[in-house]
């Protein structure tokens, strides 16, 4: 009789003990948007860099349109990379400048012809905005090349900026890395007075 009235009650503790254990904590995935104000800094920045329309690094006058889409941090790289071109420019005067052309804001060293937010992803804190490439050739209008890049944003005062590029072109020659690498490496050749490697 005892071991019949004890099975239920047993049942009924055991369901209400289920019911107030904590809950396992899962890891919130990436964050992933379509729209917004990091999007909109990217896409605002591609306009002016577009309209500005230059290869390699950007004279004085093209790093002051670009410079208020871009970090502090980004704006002092790319400053010092000029400073470093230049240096090398005096010092080899018949060699060809690290930077000197191709398009150092994407992957492909002829430039996008278009291009577009695919993503914006947030996670631990950290912002990037991925953009979809793609190259047409000029004549024929056909899309040759397609690819991915993705920008890294931090917030300041003033909003959201632009701090870095990370280049993910897929093909052999495409550049690997970030541009602020690319950039300091440049930016060394003003320095140093040692022959750089080339």
């Amino acid at each position: 009789m005892k071991g019949r009235l004890l099975s239920p009650l047993l049942a009924l503790l055991c369901a209400c003990s289920g019911e107030h254990e904590a809950p396992v904590p899962a890891q919130a995935p990436a964050e992933t948007r379509a729209s917004s104000a990091e999007g909109e800094r990217v896409r605002a920045f591609l306009a002016q860099y577009r309209e500005q329309s230059f290869r390699g690094l950007p004279d004085a006058n093209q790093a002051a349109a670009l410079a208020p889409h871009l970090s502090p941090r980004l704006n002092g790289l790319l400053h010092d990379a000029l400073a470093g071109q230049q240096a090398y420019k005096a010092r080899y005067p018949s060699d060809k400048p690290p930077m000197i052309d191709g398009d150092i804001f994407s992957s492909l060293f002829e430039g996008a012809s278009s291009g577009e937010i695919d993503a914006v992803e947030v996670a631990d804190g950290h912002v990037t905005v991925r953009v979809k490439y793609s190259y047409s050739d000029p004549e024929t209008h056909k899309v040759i090349e397609t690819w991915p890049d993705r920008f890294l944003l931090v917030r300041d005062g003033s909003g959201w900026l632009i701090d870095d590029l990370e280049y993910l072109g897929g093909w052999g020659f495409a550049p690997r890395g970030r541009l602020s690498a690319a950039l300091a490496e440049t930016s060394a050749l003003g320095k140093s007075a040692s022959d750089p490697v080339r």
